[in-house]
Parts: structure tokens; sequence; C-alpha cells
């Protein structure tokens, strides 16, 4: 039977926390993939995690690192059910920069699916603080602020650190360039954040790093997890609503900001991601907070 392709919600914020659910085989989704990223943290029980052809036994503290489109299963053990947290995220979420390696932040997944090893621990300290961590992210999800977004992002950006720092090896997280991850990936992510006010294409970022469209397409895909389209949508809307939340300006040099051409497209994005128009969203974030 072919895995079941997991669907998220594309109108929201492209992030999504389960926290500490209690769940036996009968609830859990048979072998299934998605786009998004995933962390499991195991709080209590026992079970079997099978992931690319590979079955992990569970315990308590483990924690699994799941790659987009990567085949997974949780299985829990009949006696023993599994409370667990699942973190997932879209990878346009991770912000990349000239300074430092931008790649860090996605080291332990670039790890799990180079070395096929998708599961991790931390020391007793190390794992308290990310259980605070995550303590932390979920409080900020349920209070709903005017800057909840930006919360978030910090948060599971430390999250990612966190877990690069104490779960991989320091020569591993110090490797600057890796055959894995060629360096006209950075490039590319860098000038996508850099020039979201532009006109950004298949075409012509390609020529920018000097490869074909094709190849450009498919390394994208496979390294980043998602298509180049669809990573520039989301960075945009991103960008509109802190435009929107801070600022006064009109709609139309907001949408002009940050690279959208015609007002019909960014209607129709921005209530895709959101399921509120730009006028919408901003009176509504307005009013709560």
């Amino acid at each position: 039977m072919l895995p079941i392709r997991k669907q998220f919600d594309e109108r929201s914020f492209p992030f999504h926390i389960v926290y500490k659910q209690t769940k036996g085989l009968q609830h859990e989704l048979p072998e299934h993939t998605h786009e998004w990223l995933e962390i499991v943290i195991i709080h209590e029980g026992k079970g079997t995690f099978f992931i690319d052809q590979t079955f992990y036994d569970l315990q308590e503290d483990d924690i699994m690192i799941i790659p987009s489109n990567t085949i997974h299963r949780a299985i829990p053990d009949k006696d023993n059910y599994l409370t667990s947290t699942a973190i997932f995220f879209s990878p346009a979420l991770i912000n990349h920069s000239t300074f430092g390696n931008s790649f860090l932040y996605l080291e332990i997944f670039e790890e799990a699916k180079k070395g096929k090893n998708n599961k991790y621990s931390l020391q007793t300290d190390h794992h308290k603080q990310l259980i605070d961590y995550i303590d932390t992210l979920i409080k900020e999800v349920e209070m709903e602020k005017q800057d909840q977004v930006n919360a978030l992002l910090l948060w599971l950006h430390i999250i990612l650190l966190h877990l690069n720092r104490n779960c991989l090896p320091l020569k591993t997280v110090l490797n600057e360039q890796s055959p894995f991850r060629p360096e006209w990936i950075k490039k590319s992510l860098i000038y996508i954040d850099q020039h979201l006010e532009t006109d950004l294409d298949l075409n012509y970022l390609s020529r920018q790093v000097a490869v074909t469209p094709a190849h450009f397409s498919r390394v994208f895909k496979q390294l980043v997890g998602i298509n180049v389209t669809d990573y520039i949508a989301v960075k945009r809307i991103l960008l509109a609503k802190e435009l929107l939340l801070n600022f006064n300006e009109k709609i139309s040099t907001i949408a002009n900001q940050c690279g959208f051409n015609t007002m019909p497209h960014f209607y129709r994005t921005f209530k895709k991601q959101t399921s509120m128009t730009p006028s919408e969203y901003r009176k509504k974030m307005k009013v709560e907070n």
C-alpha cells in the first residue's frame, strides 16, 4: 500500500504543534509523508518508529528528526501508549543570512537524511532546557498576541540551534561546506530573503547561480523540502504580515514591497495562506491586541 500524503492547512501560518498528546495504535496514521519538517519528543511510554526503511525502539526522552518527504509511522506499545510532542514547520520559515552558517538551523535534518539516523538524545540538563523551550513555544501559541509570529519564529530557531549544538558532534556543526549541500543553494536562499520585492522565478534564480532551471528545481526541492515557488510565496506573505501590522502603508504599497505585481495575485496568495484578506488580517490582529 502506498504511503498517505499528509496535508496541512495551507491557509494558516506554516507551523503546527501537537503538545503532549497520548495516542494508541488506532489513532496513529499509517505510513505517511509530508513536505514539512517534523521534530518528535517522547515524554512517556514505549513503542517503535518506522522511518525510511528503519525501525527505531522508542522510550522516554527520545527525539525523532523527520526530514521533508520521508516515509514514517509511529507504532505505540499496546500496553504503554506513547505521549509525545510533535513540531511541524515549513522549511521556508528558517532565516538565512550572509552572516555565519545560515544552514546551521537545519543541520540536524541534513545529518538525519545523510547519515540515515533519525533518533537522537540529550543529556539530562540539555533535555530539560529543550522542554522549557517547548513549554515557552506552546504558551506563545496560546496567547495569540500581535507579535506571535515573530515569537514563534524566534523560539523555533532557538530549539533548532539547541538540538544542533547538543545532539550533533562538534565537527559536524562546524562544517560550513558539505558535498551534500551545494554552496549555490545557500546563495539562492539568501538572495531570495534579500530580494523578495523583485521578480523572482525559477529561470531568473537559476541564472544567478549558474545552474540549469531543471537542476535548480530538483535540488532545491530535494534539500529544502518544498518547491521554489511555494517557498517564495511563504516568505512574501510572512513579510506582508509584518508590514501590515507595523506600518500604516496602503495595502497596494505593501503588496508591491513584497514582490506582488498585481493586487489580485496578492489577495489570492494572502487569503490562501491566512484564510483572510490583507485588510481583514490587519483589522483582526489590531483589534485583538
